[in-house]
């Protein structure tokens, strides 16, 4: 079962990798967060065919999935009515569907590529975030 919500928390990890909030520490409130985030759908999808070398019909069928959980998580960072948490937890939603809607895609070659890809991704994300929080925890193998 941790399995799984790693997974989603990596998917997550790498979704909002690049944006201002998750990267820089700015407040999510920053005008100029809307437009700071790590790679369009169009670079996403171009990273993932070179990866996991995605024939033309899979990269007809995962571009927009890409670019429907772009626009959904864009319209969750725009939606100040939700708490953090909730903000949070929609997201991580956002980011599992799209996930699983691109895993049914993917044959089982690519399917443990991209996990892979994810749990490294995941660990990098972890590490960063241990490297930001100034020294409020001496416990390792932490919370998820």
């Amino acid at each position: 079962m941790p399995r799984p919500f790693h997974l989603v928390l990596l998917s997550l990890g790498l979704a909002l990798a690049g944006t201002a909030w998750a990267q820089q520490g700015t407040p999510t409130t920053a005008p100029t967060a809307k437009r700071v985030h790590a790679a369009d759908p169009q670079q996403q999808l171009e990273h993932l065919t070179r990866q996991l070398g995605l024939s033309s019909d899979q990269q007809a069928k995962i571009l927009p999935i890409l670019q429907q959980r772009d626009q959904q998580l864009e319209s969750l960072r725009s939606d100040s009515s939700l708490k953090p948490a909730d903000r949070r937890a929609k997201a991580m939603a956002i980011v599992q569907d799209s996930s699983q809607q691109m895993d049914a895609v993917l044959n089982d070659q690519q399917r443990a590529k991209v996990k892979a890809m994810r749990e490294k991704a995941m660990e990098r994300m972890e590490e960063r975030r241990g490297q930001h929080v100034p020294a409020s925890s001496g416990s390792t193998g932490g919370h998820p």
